[in-house]
């Protein structure tokens, strides 16, 4: 059997037409060279089967770019959405998503993004809410220059580029919803006061209200789990005068809500009703089915990608400007603030 015969630079050189020191200098990355002469031996070295190192070959002509996602998670459904939705939004591009959390490291997230950097990663996706505009300024400071990396959480002033969901149209459209079926009392389980998310959708359905003669009168404010749910339900319960329709931050919220609501014996919506964040899956899942803001994860991974594309394309020149670019929400309307399918 005939071996087959190793490609070397000089095949290229003669496929191509250009010297062998000019395709040596375009595949080690050294020394100055066209971008058109570049893309001329770089598409010779795949088509001839020329052994290249990946990250040394440009975006575009790459097999695989590697992208991590960066996160402070806790166990729930979110972050396997997110996750699912940048893996979806990437099946017909060759980005690769990773997904690394840095809950339980003992490295400062900024180290950790720049380890990621330095173990061959081309760029990163950063979601960690809790990051203060100090800690974005550092870490663009360190590898701005270096690292493309995009924002997935919205900040009050942006630092770094962003791809964020309309929080606070979400709020907007949930009081817009009670504000049709009728309901003139209402309230809202609060996120996180750090959390920026959190008071944006806050306001979205605040001002709603304010615009339309609704009173919100009833405000708790917890963290992101059922068991926030739940302490938010015993302060309903205790309370005099209740909201007939309540806005829950995220799902996680209101299903622990609806869990003690249901079980002290309130019927969901005629007692009172809920329309929650984030449409995750157990939306559809629970009795009843809760209203939920829906957010389109793939969208949001798609115009990650693009915006993400944009700096490995052009050598991640271009400085942050703390862009933001928000995606729409819409509503996806049940059983939790509508009246019970007979």
């Amino acid at each position: 059997m005939l071996k087959a015969m190793k490609v070397t630079l000089k095949d290229i050189a003669d496929d191509t037409g250009l010297s062998v020191s000019t395709v040596s200098r375009a595949l080690s990355q050294k020394g100055k060279i066209s971008p058109k002469n570049e893309r001329i031996i770089f598409e010779s070295a795949h088509r001839l089967n020329y052994p290249l190192n990946n990250i040394d070959t440009p975006i575009e002509l790459r097999d695989n770019v590697y992208i991590a996602l960066i996160i402070n998670s806790q166990p729930g459904e979110f972050y396997a959405s997110l996750y699912d939705g940048l893996d979806l939004a990437s099946k017909h591009t060759n980005y690769n998503f990773g997904l690394f959390n840095i809950a339980y490291k003992e490295k400062s997230a900024i180290d950790f993004i720049t380890s990621i950097h330095q173990n061959q990663f081309d760029a990163a996706v950063v979601f960690l809410p809790s990051f203060s505009e100090g800690d974005y300024k550092e870490l663009l400071k360190k590898l701005g220059d270096s690292f493309p990396m995009i924002s997935a959480a919205p900040l009050p002033n942006p630092v770094m580029d962003t791809v964020a969901f309309d929080n606070y149209r979400g709020g907007f459209l949930v009081g817009k919803h009670f504000h049709e079926r009728g309901y003139k009392k209402i309230g809202i389980i609060q996120g996180p006061a750090s959390k920026v998310e959190a008071q944006l959708r806050k306001n979205g359905l605040t001002d709603y209200c304010m615009r339309n003669n609704l009173n919100v009168m009833w405000n708790f404010q917890t963290s992101y789990n059922p068991s926030g749910g739940q302490e938010a339900y015993e302060h309903f319960k205790s309370s005099g005068d209740k909201p007939e329709a309540i806005f829950a931050s995220n799902d996680a919220l209101g299903v622990g809500f609806m869990q003690r609501a249901t079980r002290d014996g309130f019927t969901i919506p005629k007692d009172v009703a809920i329309a929650s964040y984030d449409d995750l899956p157990i939306c559809t899942y629970h009795h009843p089915t809760i209203t939920s803001v829906h957010t389109d994860f793939e969208s949001l991974g798609k115009n990650i990608i693009e915006m993400l594309d944009e700096r490995l394309q052009n050598g991640n020149s271009a400085p942050h400007t703390g862009y933001t670019k928000l995606v729409p929400v819409s509503l996806n309307i049940r059983e939790s603030s509508t009246e019970l399918t007979k």
